[in-house]
């Protein structure tokens, strides 16, 4: 059964019901569902919205999402206890035990959201692209740091996932810190899906955090993550490059002039930690990846 189906059931009871009845064949293709304020329930199928009314005729809850209704979906999916994503909804989103990040945006207020005007759920699903030769060899030699960048919905999370798998490959010592809960998900729909990934595994930490953790205590030789691009990054893969660590991390940004004309990615560059820059193609062919620069 596709993820999809595990997504939805969060969701309140009437939508989870008319949302279950997308053939599965439609349900592999859905990406993202939206739900807005005073409109119909969307998909994000091959980067563009589609209304889940044109595949769900008969539905009726789909077509509006009045204010009562996307409120029950925002308690359903954070199991009416929104004070234990506090600090994920300040930054605008939570993260279910799926690794299914639910982006949330409406009248933010001092202690979260006063009112929720939207919902966006990714449909997060093991999946993992091609790695070209070069970025294989690099991985094999572990000689210098890769960075992943590309625009939001590109597929670095998948990219990501394959250089974990390609790391295992190579039976490295390796730990990840996934500050989202996304990139190594705490419970797969069927067990049999769980990749064999032999590493140590830091989730929902602070990212920062997270890599001081491991170089502190797991010796490992290589740290994967993702989203950087604070200063407090910048100072953890410095202190990661003094122990010897090697660092595989993503970055948003669409050309490499822009690596270096935002302030906290060129502080993230003149650490060193990455001598490779992968460029992926967008959200039209997540995973693709367009160029490859050479940082050092």
């Amino acid at each position: 059964m596709d993820e999809y189906y595990t997504v939805i059931q969060g969701l309140p009871a009437e939508i989870k019901t008319e949302l279950m009845r997308l053939p599965s064949a439609k349900a592999r293709t859905v990406q993202e569902i939206r739900l807005r304020l005073n409109q119909p329930l969307q998909f994000t199928i091959g980067g563009r919205l589609v209304p889940a009314y044109l595949f769900l005729p008969q539905a009726t809850v789909l077509r509006r999402l009045t204010p009562g209704i996307l409120q029950q979906c925002f308690l359903a999916l954070c199991g009416h206890s929104a004070y234990a994503y506090e600090k994920e909804l300040s930054c605008g989103y939570f993260t279910t035990d799926t690794g299914s990040r639910v982006g949330v945006a409406g009248l933010c207020a001092q202690d979260g959201f006063a009112v929720v005007r939207a919902l966006n759920l990714r449909v997060a699903r093991w999946v993992t692209c091609p790695l070209p030769s070069r970025v294989q060899q690099a991985v094999q030699r572990l000689e210098g740091g890769i960075l992943v960048a590309g625009v939001p919905g590109s597929g670095k999370t998948t990219f990501l996932r394959s250089l974990i798998m390609e790391l295992t490959r190579w039976d490295r010592i390796f730990c990840v810190v996934d500050e989202r809960g996304e990139l190594v998900p705490q419970s797969f729909t069927h067990e049999a899906d769980a990749p064999d990934l032999n590493c140590d595994v830091y989730t929902r930490v602070d990212r920062a955090a997270g890599i001081n953790m491991a170089l502190r205590c797991m010796n490992p030789q290589a740290i994967v993550c993702d989203e950087l691009g604070t200063a407090a990054d910048a100072s953890a893969l410095e202190a990661g490059l003094a122990s010897g660590v090697v660092f595989l991390a993503s970055v948003h940004c669409d050309t490499p002039e822009h690596l270096y004309q935002k302030p906290q990615l060129a502080r993230l560059l003149k650490t060193g930690a990455f001598s490779l820059a992968v460029f992926l193609s967008g959200r039209d062919k997540p995973g693709q990846v367009t160029r490859m620069v050479n940082l050092s």
